[in-house]
């Protein structure tokens, strides 16, 4: 928490920045990603920014609390991920993970934190659903998948690491349960 006030007032990237201000107003205005002008990565993250803007206006602060949500869901998801390792692992993966999210490109909101964060967060419910049953396991499969899918919506190019750790979670899933439909 404390160099978060001088990432709101540093400069960030501003190319990116900008896009990310001026591409989910084009959105709102009726303009289509990839027709109407360039977007190198999937429309889904342009289009949860328009929704934003709509709610709080498309000031520069509101996106880079946007980006900081965003750092924030990749940063606690590794520390999710790495608590079954114990609780020191876990903070040392969630300090280390802000050093190297925070450090490099402030608190943009771009596309790929986005997209790693909801592929970490569908790893996390995928493990949830492997390592549970019952009940509680269907909303958990159904989480992993969604959670996925909006990744992808962000970045296209994830699925290649997504269909690795689901495939490596059905794998170890096979002979259980959690197998069977």
């Amino acid at each position: 928490a404390l160099p978060l006030r001088g990432l709101y007032l540093s400069t960030g990237s501003s190319m990116e920045e900008g896009f990310m201000i001026v591409f989910p107003m084009r959105v709102l205005a009726g303009d289509v990603p990839n027709v109407d002008f360039l977007h190198l990565y999937g429309p889904f993250s342009l289009h949860v920014l328009a929704g934003w803007y709509w709610l709080l206006g498309d000031t520069l602060e509101v996106e880079r609390t946007f980006g900081l949500l965003q750092h924030l869901a990749l940063i606690f998801g590794l520390f999710a991920l790495a608590r079954a390792w114990g609780r020191r692992v876990a903070v040392v993966a969630a300090l280390t993970a802000t050093l190297l999210v925070l450090t490099p490109i402030g608190l943009s909101a771009l596309a790929w934190e986005g997209g790693v964060a909801l592929a970490v967060w569908s790893l996390v419910a995928g493990l949830r659903a492997l390592h549970t049953e019952g009940r509680v396991r269907t909303p958990a499969l159904v989480a992993a998948g969604v959670l996925a899918g909006f990744a992808l919506g962000y970045r296209p190019d994830l699925a290649l690491a997504l269909a690795v750790v689901h495939g490596w979670l059905l794998w170890r899933a096979r002979g259980t349960a959690a197998w069977r439909p």
